[in-house]
C-alpha cells in the first residue's frame, strides 16, 4: 500500500513531507535542501506580483506567468533568498473593475487598509499616495478617480485560408 504524504499549500514539500516519507539520513537531508529553496522560489515568485519599477508604474506579468515562474525557480535555484529588510509590503485593493488578487505595494509601515490611511488632507490628484488612497480621496471629494493607464491591446485580424495541408 503506498503512503499519502501530506504537502504545503501549494505541492510543495513541508518538514512534514520529509519525516512521512520514509527517507535515509542522506535524503532527508537533501529533502530539507529543496524544501528550502521551494520556500524560496515561492516568497521570489509572490514578490513578483504585479511589481513596481523604480518611477512607480505598476507591471502586469499575468501574462508572462510562464517566465515569472522560471525567473522564480532560478532564482532560488542560484542562492538568492530574502535578506534584507521589507521597504514595502502587498496591500488588497478592493474596488470595481479590479482583478480578486489586486494588490497595491506600499511602505512597509503604511496600515494594511487604504480606509485607514486616508487622511482629510490627501487629494486622488497626490502622486505620492498609492493609487487605493488616491481612489478613495476621489470618491470622498467627489472627483473622478484617477484614470487607469490604458492595457496593451491590438486590433484582432483573423484570416481564414481553406486549403488542403500538404502532406
Amino acid at each position: 500500500m503506498t503512503k499519502k504524504l501530506t504537502f504545503g499549500e501549494w505541492g510543495e514539500i513541508t518538514a512534514e513531507t520529509v519525516e512521512q516519507a520514509d527517507l535515509t539520513e542522506a535524503e532527508k537531508a537533501r529533502a530539507y535542501e529543496i524544501a528550502e529553496v521551494q520556500a524560496a522560489y515561492l516568497d521570489i515568485l509572490d514578490s513578483l506580483s504585479y511589481p513596481v519599477d523604480p518611477e512607480g508604474h505598476v507591471h502586469d506579468l499575468s501574462a508572462l506567468a510562464g517566465s515569472k515562474v522560471a525567473i522564480a525557480w532560478t532564482l532560488a535555484l542560484v542562492g538568492f533568498r530574502k535578506s534584507g529588510s521589507s521597504y514595502i509590503k502587498k496591500r488588497a485593493v478592493h474596488a470595481p473593475g479590479v482583478y480578486a488578487d489586486a494588490h497595491t505595494w506600499v511602505d512597509s509601515r503604511a496600515p494594511d487598509r487604504a480606509e485607514e490611511e486616508l487622511q482629510p488632507e490627501h487629494s486622488a490628484f497626490d502622486a505620492n499616495l498609492p493609487p487605493d488612497t488616491r481612489r478613495l480621496a476621489a470618491l470622498r471629494d467627489g472627483v473622478a478617480p484617477p484614470e487607469m493607464p490604458a492595457g496593451w491591446h491590438t486590433k484582432v485580424n483573423i484570416q481564414y485560408v481553406d486549403e488542403q495541408r500538404r502532406q
